[in-house]
């Protein structure tokens, strides 16, 4: 099989968004409007020390995770997608990202 590479290049401005989250979830997710389409979108439990990142390239749904010992993995549960339309992302918290009173940051890449 032959290697198939895909490169995108931006010589001009990059969009950035960031925010975070606290306090006592009710639902199983939340959305993200970040106002662009994102090529990277990394979520952040400050409190558990986890952190999951999904970049332009992957399957949506899928994301690679690093807790706090340090183990990466590849996340394939749809516990983040990026929608290529509009311009956010779901977040499905009942994988465990977050928990009630946990601090969580985002931050994505466009």
């Amino acid at each position: 099989m032959a290697v198939v590479s895909a490169t995108n290049y931006s010589s001009g401005v990059v969009n950035f968004a960031s925010g975070s989250e606290t306090g006592t979830y009710t639902a199983a997710d939340f959305t993200v409007t970040v106002g662009f389409v994102p090529k990277h979108f990394k979520i952040t439990n400050v409190t558990d020390r986890i952190t999951q990142e999904w970049h332009s390239g992957m399957n949506q749904g899928d994301f690679i995770e690093t807790i706090a010992a340090g183990d990466r993995t590849l996340e394939t549960d749809d516990q983040i997608i990026v929608h290529a339309t509009d311009g956010t992302v779901a977040i499905d918290v009942s994988g465990g990202i977050q928990t009630d009173n946990d601090t969580v940051v985002w931050e994505a890449w466009g």
